[in-house]
């Protein structure tokens, strides 16, 4: 069949047929689904945030804010907006945030519906159905895609979801495929952990930020641990923090959030005010590493669906050689969270302040007896 013949969303005007799809359903549907971009989307989002839209190879030229004021009986959108260049930058920083936590979650749900939620659907197997009804609650997503990637099997065919065969059998670099097959493997890891991380919940954060915005952005906060006591007078010399004996947790824009982390056994927690660390260029970096991975993984199985008919889809990226979630990131700070209140049932705090690194959590043991203010002063 010539992609000109072919009628894309006719199923729309297909009556049910059952409780289950039927074969021909599954297939339309999957013909709709692997038609889409995932990897144009997330590569035009991270374009938009970085400002590389302004190049000429991304400019696109659009009518829409002079559409907009129209929608809105005005002649310009100029007078309706406020925003300053504060508010901007951390609306970016914010946005890279929510944007990464994004194609993580695209990237877990994509690997569990083609590999456990593709295989549970019986004789009408359909990769849409399988990625939009995965499990509900992040928990169960990850735990079932964790234990099935650890798995004999998982670790066995997991280069057949990243390399076409044709590929794979043409490819006259064993080393570079396979270090490409591990970095891919390594952001999947990756994106898991950023979706259950509980010791600083960062899913909570995404959470708090998609519905509601009840977060606060800030770009005002510095926060610096330093081994140099305050001089008598309660100054501190500019030296104490930012030498050799000062480390700096918070120096970019961050994110506020208020949230209770998940229970322990069946104790409710109390509330946790909690601050990440944002960093637009890692954020989005790391956005672009995860959706190379699922832009693999959408192509290989669009290719499968595709055999024989010359239909187009998503091509190949090219698989890069690195940097591993190690290499970008290393030990860098994540975060920090604080208990607010006891848990309801009264008892003690079990989750103290602390500081989560990219691989640990440091508990601090904080004296608020003797909190004090001080005075930066030149030396």
């Amino acid at each position: 069949m010539n992609h000109t013949d072919f009628k894309d969303n006719h199923f729309v005007f297909n009556p049910p047929q059952g409780p289950n799809l039927t074969t021909t359903q599954a297939t339309e549907l999957d013909d709709s689904y692997f038609q889409s971009r995932p990897f144009g989307y997330f590569s035009s989002r991270i374009a938009t945030l970085s400002a590389s839209g302004q190049t000429e190879k991304n400019v696109v030229a659009t009518d829409l804010g002079p559409k907009l004021a129209a929608a809105l009986g005005q002649t310009s959108i100029s007078d309706l907006l406020d925003f300053n260049d504060s508010d901007r930058e951390l609306q970016i920083a914010t946005d890279s945030f929510a944007l990464r936590h994004h194609a993580a979650e695209s990237l877990v749900r994509l690997y569990h519906g083609l590999t456990l939620g593709i295989a549970a659907q019986g004789s009408a197997p359909c990769a849409w159905a399988a990625v939009a009804e995965g499990p509900i609650r992040t928990i169960d997503l990850v735990d079932q895609a964790k234990t099935h990637l650890m798995s004999p099997e998982g670790h066995q065919n997991f280069w057949k979801m990243v390399f076409p065969e044709a590929v794979a059998s043409q490819h006259d670099n064993e080393q570079q495929a396979n270090q490409a097959l591990n970095v891919i493997g390594d952001w999947l890891h990756h994106a898991m952990t950023l979706l259950v991380r509980d010791d600083i919940n960062i899913n909570a954060a995404h959470n708090k930020v998609k519905h509601g915005l009840s977060v606060r952005a800030r770009g005002d906060l510095r926060l610096t641990f330093t081994t140099q006591a305050p001089n008598a007078d309660g100054t501190v010399p500019l030296s104490a923090l930012t030498g050799a004996k000062a480390f700096d947790i918070f120096d970019t824009p961050t994110i506020d959030y208020l949230a209770r982390p998940p229970r322990k056994g069946n104790r409710k927690q109390g509330l946790e005010v909690s601050s990440l660390k944002l960093v637009p260029s890692t954020l989005l970096a790391e956005t672009w590493m995860m959706s190379v991975a699922h832009a693999a993984m959408f192509h290989v199985a669009a290719d499968r669906h595709f055999t024989g008919r010359d239909i187009p889809f998503q091509p190949l990226p090219k698989l890069p050689l690195g940097p591993t979630p190690t290499q970008l990131l290393g030990e860098s700070v994540v975060g920090m969270r604080q208990p607010v209140t006891t848990p309801p049932d009264g008892g003690p705090v079990e989750r103290p302040t602390g500081i989560a690194f990219q691989s640990n959590f440091v508990p601090l043991e904080v004296n608020f007896n003797s909190m004090m203010s001080g005075k930066v002063v030149e030396g």
